[in-house]
């Protein structure tokens, strides 16, 4: 019994280091099965990237459009979980299988460095990459900096009597302007400037006239006291006494004017203050009370009169106005550089 006991253990024994290579190389190859999965999985996952590229193109009205393009690499839907510009690309924002989208932002201030997007996706499988792309500073080309400026307002100059409307001084600012023949008014921003809508130039029509006449009416000219006459006897002469006036019934009024002189001659202007009892002559001719007159020539002398003997005048009564005729400057055609 012991023997067969011996026999069958030492018979086992041998079986199983009969059995031993082939467990070893069965256990072999599950361990090198194994580890090329992992080595599988690991690619798989390094795999999964978004490419990132941009372009910029001059915006209209001033400033740079910017254009990013993202293609997901995989044919599974990635979601955006972290973006650095979310005004262009917002967290949350998908692409599907191997979508190419397109995102847009407006860049307003001339970049110093490259501009750069940076995201992190995550797949429906739940692997995650982030990635970046970038414009170089040199592609913000400094012909897209232009600042937008108001229009400006040209006021309108309307002289009494028909067809003499015209347009007055231009404001200063970063444009010129030229009379048409027509009368019209042309408008010209300068490098670097428009206006707004982007347009770099606008004409204002042909000014209306509103034909208000000249007053013409000469003014009633205060009476005078007939000449004395002596009679031809000896007898001392009759001087004759004008009838006395109550100074409860004089009014006492005060005239005035004043002139506008600037570059050139087409806005010399004076003006007359609305007074009732007084009446101006200007040159000899009466002239409308409180309203701008265009002056024709270089010298405009205005006189004050009491319009009858209900009044009577105090202070200055006589205006010597003298304009210069300098010519105007043009405005610069490049603006000056501001520092912006």
């Amino acid at each position: 019994m012991d023997s067969a006991r011996v026999g069958v253990a030492v018979g086992t024994a041998e079986g199983s280091a009969a059995l031993l290579p082939r467990t070893v190389s069965r256990v072999l190859t599950l361990v090198l099965a194994v580890g090329f999965a992992v080595v599988g999985i690991a690619g798989a996952a390094s795999a999964h990237h978004n490419t990132i590229t941009g372009s910029v193109v001059c915006k209209t009205g001033g400033g740079w459009a910017v254009t990013w393009s993202v293609v997901n690499s995989e044919t599974l839907t990635e979601t955006i979980t972290a973006s650095n510009r979310t005004n262009a690309v917002p967290v949350g924002s998908q692409l599907t299988n191997r979508q190419t989208k397109s995102f847009t932002e407006t860049i307003t201030t001339k970049p110093a460095a490259a501009v750069t997007l940076t995201l992190t996706g995550r797949w429906t499988n739940n692997n995650t990459a982030t990635n970046s792309g970038s414009i170089a500073a040199a592609s913000f080309s400094d012909a897209c900096n232009v600042t937008t400026v108001e229009k400006p307002v040209v006021p309108v100059v309307d002289d009494c009597g028909p067809g003499n409307a015209h347009y007055g001084t231009v404001p200063t600012g970063p444009w010129s302007s030229v009379v048409n023949p027509d009368g019209s008014l042309t408008v010209t921003a300068g490098t670097g400037y428009q206006f707004p809508g982007g347009a770099t130039s606008f004409t204002l029509p042909v000014p209306t006239d509103s034909n208000v006449p000249c007053p013409s009416t000469p003014p009633t000219e205060p009476p005078t006291t007939p000449p004395t006459t002596t009679p031809p006897t000896e007898q001392p002469p009759v001087v004759q006494t004008p009838p006395e006036v109550l100074p409860a019934q004089v009014r006492v009024v005060q005239g005035a004017a004043k002139k506008i002189d600037k570059c050139g001659t087409r806005s010399d202007l004076f003006k007359v203050a609305k007074r009732t009892g007084v009446i101006y002559k200007a040159n000899g001719r009466v002239v409308q009370k409180g309203v701008w007159i265009k002056a024709k020539s270089r010298t405009v002398v205005i006189k004050a009169i009491a319009a009858d003997q209900g009044f009577r005048l105090k202070g200055q009564q006589m205006w010597k106005m003298t304009f210069t005729t300098k010519a105007c400057a043009q405005a610069p055609q490049v603006a000056p550089p501001t520092g912006a």
